[in-house]
């Protein structure tokens, strides 16, 4: 990853560190909306708005002004165009070289700002100049000086024990979760659906029982801790002989999934696989290519893991995919089976996995499981994308490299 996408994910999960602090310093019934119409986060207190923009500076040696320009030209622009004056504007912004000190925007700092020659700014200098009330703004209008990220995750972490959660789940469970949900809410499309009450946010985190492993969460600072926790909290079902486990992989958002996969299936066989006491045969469903998949299905069979993939004559046949495989003893009480695992081509089958549920569904890799009925399943979701963080958390590997 490159230091300019390292800062850019660091923007955002520093945006959803300050949604959470807004979320949990408001009113049980105050309604917050992420990622707002008018800015990153809108806070609605009865008749009142406040609409924050949050800035994260961390690249930035020194403030400048101009570092500031384009918000302050966008809340300046909403403000004159439609706000009607019934919106309160924040600019929260962190810069390295402001930690405690605040920013000073007054109306010769504005005029300032509608005088700048950058082509990206023309329409709303053009639209806002002379035009504009800059004393009615100031009136809406304040900035603050962000803390430095680890301080304001400090401060979000005290108010979430403050709300009665145990102080244990706070940096495992709570917190990585709640980031989580933020994100979750971020991406929606429709502005109704990105809104909530911290009582509502509060009910679905208590609810919540296992750490959320994403994009956002794995790029926490407590990255191995989370790791440690999500493999603690797999253990006890993965250590359950007649689970019949249905895996979800998403070969694009897996990096190495071609030299690695079938060392993955190969060890999760080895561990959770090989007793008589284990009845329920593995579905490994695959989200790749139909080339890719006979490829992968060719390399099982060199190394002698026999597989049930559905198809008869070349045709896909459910009853077929679905049923268990004869058994036989052999020597010393081991278990032969007519195969051993189920492959099953994502984009073209996935589908079929509806028929009859499975009791987990391991949806490894970014990609989700549209299209699946979850309904009293068990749906672990590992959306990392290394393979030796997804073998670490299912007990196949004992350090994550």
């Amino acid at each position: 990853m490159t230091r300019a996408a390292d800062y850019t994910i660091q923007g955002f999960i520093y945006q959803f560190n300050k949604t959470l602090l807004e979320i949990l310093k408001a009113q049980d019934d105050s309604v917050i909306t992420v990622e707002g119409i008018i800015e990153d986060i809108e806070i609605n207190d009865k008749d009142l708005i406040t609409a924050i923009q949050c800035k994260y500076h961390e690249s930035n040696e020194a403030y400048a002004l101009s570092a500031i320009y384009k918000p302050l030209l966008q809340m300046m622009y909403h403000f004159h165009f439609k706000s009607d004056g019934k919106i309160n504007y924040v600019l929260f912004a962190h810069f390295p070289g402001l930690v405690d000190e605040a920013i000073a925007v007054n109306k010769v700092a504005l005029q300032t700002v509608l005088e700048s020659k950058n082509k990206d700014f023309k329409v709303y200098v053009k639209a806002l100049k002379d035009i504009i009330d800059l004393d009615a703004f100031l009136m809406k209008f304040s900035i603050s000086v962000g803390p430095a990220f680890d301080t304001l995750v400090i401060d979000v972490c005290a108010l979430l024990e403050e709300t009665g959660i145990n102080a244990t789940d706070v940096n495992t469970l709570a917190y990585p979760n709640a980031i989580h949900l933020i994100a979750n809410l971020s991406i929606r499309h429709d502005a109704k659906q990105r809104k909530i009450t911290k009582k509502e946010f509060l009910s679905r985190l208590h609810q919540i029982k296992t750490t959320a492993i994403s994009q956002w969460t794995l790029s926490l600072k407590t990255r191995q801790d989370l790791l440690a926790a999500r493999r603690k909290q797999l253990k006890p079902n993965l250590a359950k002989n007649t689970r019949l486990r249905y895996f979800l992989l998403h070969a694009d958002s897996l990096q190495e999934f071609e030299s690695q996969v079938v060392m993955f299936i190969n060890d999760y066989l080895d561990k959770y696989h090989f007793k008589p006491a284990h009845v329920s045969t593995p579905v490994f469903c695959l989200a790749t290519t139909q080339e890719r998949f006979k490829e992968i299905e060719r390399r099982l069979y060199q190394k002698g893991i026999i597989l049930n993939d559905g198809h008869v004559a070349n045709v896909f046949e459910e009853s077929w995919f679905l049923r268990e495989p004869m058994t036989q003893k052999g020597e010393r009480g081991a278990v032969k089976r007519e195969f051993y695992l189920k492959l099953l081509l994502w984009p073209t089958h996935g589908t079929v996995l509806n028929k009859r549920k499975g009791n987990d569904l391991f949806v490894l890799g970014a990609g989700g499981y549209i299209g699946l009925d979850i309904e009293d399943v068990n749906l672990e979701e590992l959306a990392t994308d290394s393979f030796d963080e997804i073998k670490y958390m299912m007990g196949l590997s004992d350090v994550c490299e």
